[in-house]
């Protein structure tokens, strides 16, 4: 099976700055992309811009993935940019399960 592919990028203080996501963020894939986002929540700029591309499949665990990582973020006032190059299926998809809203904000600290 195809894994998810999770890319930091770090600033020269070694906080990390950029996230890329992509693959396949299916159920199979959602323990190793919570593992991902554990262990970046300690070590993020206080500015981050994630990027999320060449999804291959995304469901509804790995939604929540993302959504519990924007909620730990916006308790901890870290500033975020969501970059979403996805397809119309992967977009229809997030809206119809109405969370569509909170994954395309950025948060209001920016």
């Amino acid at each position: 099976m195809k894994k998810i592919r999770f890319q930091k990028s770090m600033n020269e203080s070694g906080l990390i700055s950029e996230i890329e996501i992509g693959g396949m963020l299916i159920l199979e894939n959602a323990e190793q992309l919570r593992k991902e986002f554990m262990d970046t929540i300690g070590i993020l700029n206080d500015h981050i811009i994630i990027k999320v591309s060449t999804l291959e499949e995304i469901d509804i665990p790995c939604i929540q993935l993302f959504i519990a990582f924007i909620r730990k973020m916006n308790n901890l006032k870290i500033k975020f940019q969501f970059n979403w190059d996805i397809d119309e299926d992967q977009k229809m998809l997030l809206e119809n399960v109405g969370l569509s809203d909170e994954l395309f904000m950025n948060n209001s600290y920016v």
